[in-house]
């Protein structure tokens, strides 16, 4: 198997160590099941929130492109790009802000896929339960692209896209040994990103609209205190007319 990274780009150190440790993984070769095909397998870091691992035949070209973090409307996701004997596939690790907490039947999945992505909405979705990794996957065809969506953990759905010319065998073998080990301990969201649903309406209404309110004992307060200071003005003005009357008096 031979890997390669694309030369005019800027690597990060978190891509270097993608490409180090797929690169490692590429020295060992193990028979697979049933037939006399030795698979690679292949296990890297996706940063510090997950690690994956794959096996593949060991004549297949392996490309690492791209690992980043990206914002879309509802949440955040770690994406990471390969190419398979030219053939792309990149996968979504998904940190929703309404993370799920249980695992999803195909018609939330579907939702959810679909808040990520409104793409999605026209695909069309197979009517079996596929499998990746030995765990059940929801996956289509859009456009010119195959995906297969899945849960590693019930919080952190995964999303698997790749090219519709992508080989068969490689297809099946990549899905059949893929394994996406997320770290629960570390997110993507970080404090703030996501809007505060813990907050009742009266303090959000009163934040979002700029104004004080105030009690009807500091209303009143608030009410004399201003009339106090009326009355003293008043008072002090009367004083200064009638001081002025007397200077004019004075000359008569």
């Amino acid at each position: 198997m031979a890997l390669a990274i694309l030369s005019n780009r800027l690597v990060s150190p978190y891509l270097m160590m993608f490409l180090c440790c797929v690169l490692i993984g590429l020295l060992s070769s193990f028979p697979a099941a049933g037939d006399g095909v030795k698979l690679t397998n292949i296990s890297a870091p996706l940063k510090d929130y997950a690690e994956l691992g794959f096996a593949l035949p060991a004549n297949v070209d392996v490309e690492t492109e791209t690992l980043s973090e990206e914002n879309y409307t509802s949440g955040r996701e770690l994406m990471a790009s390969l190419l398979l004997n030219g053939s792309r596939v990149t996968l979504h690790l998904l940190y929703p802000c309404q993370a799920p907490q249980t695992m999803l039947e195909p018609a939330a999945m579907r939702s959810l896929l679909e808040a990520y992505n409104p793409a999605l909405a026209q695909a069309n979705y197979s009517s079996e339960l596929l499998s990746v990794g030995g765990m059940p996957a929801v996956g289509g065809m859009v456009q010119n692209q195959i995906f297969v969506a899945y849960q590693p953990t019930n919080q952190t759905p995964a999303l698997v896209v790749m090219d519709g010319d992508i080989d068969e065998e490689i297809f099946v073998d990549f899905l059949q040994y893929l394994r996406i080990t997320v770290n629960e301990g570390a997110s993507l969201l970080t404090p703030g990103y996501c809007p505060d649903t813990t907050t009742a309406p009266s303090q959000i209404d009163t934040a979002a609209s700029g104004k004080v309110t105030t009690t009807p004992a500091e209303a009143r307060k608030t009410t004399f205190e201003s009339n106090k200071a009326k009355m003293a003005a008043d008072m002090q003005a009367a004083k200064e007319k009638l001081a002025a009357a007397k200077e004019r008096m004075r000359g008569f």
